[in-house]
């Protein structure tokens, strides 16, 4: 007997209210007072029997109403007035209240007033044609109506239907429209009832309003996980609201704010709301604008959060300032399992920070570093630091191209633990590499500083220098090409450290060299020659750039080369 009452009261919440109460009266449990309430109602009104079933509408208990709507009463009235009416019609002539009669009615009129029912009856009453994949969802646990554009009526007949419902767990009505008029019927049914687990609010401009609304009716809502508010144009002045939510007493466990133009003001509101969160899990803030202070601030409050295991930070300007918050919020954070920060105009200097971050880091499972400003180098020592790592073992670069070098040791990896690595084409070279020859040809060094500092010294113009070199007029250098302009115009650097070269130019990392790239490298050495020079010649020949410049004086004197390229 035990069993079967803990089966009974394990099972979860029936179509309807109606047949919850017939389950109740069958097993003699009642769950709360209401259903307690209606059954004493129940019988007190068969027996006194004394009242047409005309004259009900002034003794309607109000204990059929388990939640009474502020904006939806009268619908919901109207909705229990025709159960109570058919509660009475079926009620036994005899004093003694049979259970079996609620078995041998095969729910003749449950049928009759279902929320199905009620939807079609708001709809008359509001003079709106039914959505028929509306109509028919309701029988289930999922509502999905995307791209559907509510209009104001039309919502609220679907909310009156969606408060009778009692299966309906999953809401998504992405592109709706409704606005914030419409958020005020849904937050009507947030705040009354406990149904809605999964909500999608893509595409509805509810506003600021209507963020108003949601916060006040998720503060009674105990049931309501996973809130997506995508590309409702969501400022940095709304997301107060947002931070009041994420403070809020609720059950939220995923936060979807994508798309949205969050700025740099609105990122800091969520950091404060990260901050004191103890619930969410997912958060989603991808194409926002966060940049600076924003993304400073949310990285900095990685190291005060206990609870979040996925951050989505793609698509924003996290750049240098933004990786140092998030290396420093890594390396204190306990809880962060997924970091994605792709598209975030991250260069070799952030990565390399992050990186430290990362290191010290515990949890991390998972780091999505992909389409951000860096190169094969960058990709490679990464790689080296999630070797280290205990847990880290998914990383996505993208389409970020890699060397030999790199595919080899993700494989060397891949035999000691589980580790997925995406990332683009593999640089070869197709042609083997020639022997240096005689060292006392080259100069030894940084082999980019040495070609750069060459042709400042020879006065050699950078665009001379590409045409000379870029033999087919591709309008871009490969590796063959490269190689051959060195031999050619006997510059004194080291076949082998082509690559380096080229990996070191190659912003857009693809295998080649172009004009562009290469007068960012050529004005990047002129300026840090002239840093050097302004601070005093001895902190200049002390530098590697002087070191070079000095070997480089030495090697013309000793070759006695006079002559320009």
């Amino acid at each position: 007997m035990d069993e079967q009452m803990e089966r009974e009261i394990c099972t979860p919440e029936p179509a309807n209210g109606w047949q919850n109460l017939k389950k109740a009266i069958k097993s003699k449990i009642f769950d709360d007072e209401y259903e307690k309430r209606l059954y004493c109602e129940m019988r007190k009104k068969r027996r006194t029997c004394k009242t047409p079933t005309d004259d009900l509408s002034n003794e309607i208990p109000r204990c059929l109403i388990k939640r009474p709507s502020l904006i939806l009463n009268d619908e919901i009235l109207d909705f229990n007035r025709n159960i109570y009416q058919s509660i009475q019609s079926s009620t036994p002539s005899t004093d003694e209240f049979e259970l079996s009669d609620f078995e041998d009615d095969e729910d003749i009129k449950e049928k009759e007033n279902t929320c199905q029912e009620q939807y079609l009856r708001s709809c008359e009453k509001y003079h709106v044609v039914p959505v028929s994949r509306f109509y028919r969802q309701l029988e289930g646990n999922s509502v999905i109506l995307k791209n559907h554009q509510f209009s104001k009526s039309e919502f609220k007949a679907c909310a009156v239907a969606l408060m009778c419902n009692g299966t309906v767990t999953h809401l998504d009505i992405e592109g709706g429209q409704i606005g914030a008029v419409g958020m005020s019927h849904l937050s009507d049914l947030i705040y009354h009832t406990d149904l809605l687990v999964e909500l999608n609010l893509t595409k509805n401009d509810i506003g600021r309003k209507g963020l108003i609304l949601l916060e006040e009716a998720m503060d009674k809502n105990l049931k309501l996980k996973g809130l997506n508010l995508s590309d409702n144009n969501i400022n940095g002045d709304d997301c107060d609201i947002i931070r009041q939510i994420m403070e809020g007493d609720n059950m939220l466990q995923s936060l979807n704010l994508s798309h949205n133009i969050i700025c740099n003001l609105g990122g800091q509101h969520i950091a404060r709301g990260l901050v004191k969160n103890d619930g969410l899990k997912v958060l989603n803030l991808s194409w926002n604008r966060i940049t600076g202070n924003g993304a400073a601030a949310i990285g900095y409050a990685l190291a005060k959060n206990s609870d979040l295991e996925v951050l989505n930070v793609s698509w924003n300007g996290f750049e240098h300032g933004g990786a140092h918050a998030l290396a420093h919020g890594l390396s204190q954070n306990t809880c962060l399992k997924e970091l994605d920060v792709s598209s975030n105009r991250i260069g070799q200097s952030g990565v390399a920070k992050l990186m430290k971050g990362v290191e010290v880091n515990t949890t991390l499972e998972a780091l999505k570093i992909a389409d951000n400003p860096i190169r094969t180098s960058d990709t490679f020592m990464v790689l080296l630091t999630l070797e280290k790592h205990e847990k880290l073992s998914y990383l996505d670069f993208g389409n970020q191209p890699v060397t030999d070098e790199f595919e080899q040791k993700v494989s060397e990896i891949q035999m000691e633990k589980k580790l997925v690595v995406k990332y683009g084409k593999i640089i070869r070279n197709p042609n083997p590499r020639k022997k240096d020859g005689d060292d006392t040809m080259y100069i030894s060094g940084d082999p980019l500083l040495v070609l750069l500092e060459f042709t400042r010294m020879k006065k050699i113009h950078i665009l001379d220098m590409f045409r000379a070199f870029d033999t087919d007029g591709s309008h871009s250098i490969s590796w063959e090409e490269f190689g051959q302009g060195i031999e050619h115009n006997k510059l004194p650097i080291r076949p082998s450290d082509i690559d380096k070269i080229i990996q070191s130019i190659d912003i857009n990392m693809d295998g080649q060299v172009d004009f562009s790239e290469l007068v960012i490298a050529h004005k990047e050495h002129t300026r840090k020659f002239e840093k050097l020079t302004a601070r005093g010649k001895d902190v200049f020949q002390r530098s590697e750039v002087g070191i070079i410049n000095e070997r480089l004086r030495k090697w013309f004197a000793d070759s006695c080369l006079s002559k320009n390229l």
